[in-house]
């Protein structure tokens, strides 16, 4: 003899999957405060690396020029010609460049929110990566 219950009567429970979608949904919920400050640590820091970037291409080809480096301090948003290229510093961002060796500068930039890049020190043996180098893709043909 066969006993049946109501679907009311059983217990209901969840089964593997459905635990391991809510283990995923409380994962997720946990992450996501975690790579909101990522991101928002990364694009208040990008400008400060893109200065010091710029920095140090415009120390390494005055060096070449005029065979030294140029030190200075630039405070945000203020301006200076070397190389024959105008650079001015992004908003809220302060760039230091030192050369204690007159063919060795060193970059430096910092924020408003007090964060701070490490020293970057130019090496004319291997030359700092022009900034505003346009990647050519050759997977793709030209057009004609």
């Amino acid at each position: 003899m066969t006993t049946q219950t109501s679907p009311t009567a059983r217990t209901r429970r969840f089964g593997p999957a459905a635990a391991g979608l809510l283990a995923i949904a409380a994962l997720f919920a946990a992450l996501v405060p975690v790579v909101l400050e990522v991101d928002s640590r990364l694009d208040r820091t990008r400008p400060m690396y893109d200065d010091r970037s710029r920095m140090e291409w415009l120390q390494y080809q005055t060096v070449l020029t005029a065979g030294r480096a140029e030190p200075l301090e630039l405070a945000p948003g203020e301006s200076v010609e070397l190389a024959g290229e105008r650079f001015t510093s992004s908003s809220g961002v302060v760039v230091e460049v030192r050369a204690e060796a007159p063919e060795r500068p060193c970059v430096r930039t910092s924020n408003h929110h007090g964060d701070v890049t490490a020293w970057a020190c130019v090496d004319l043996d291997e030359p700092p990566a022009d900034p505003d180098l346009e990647v050519v893709d050759l997977t793709v043909a030209p057009t004609t």
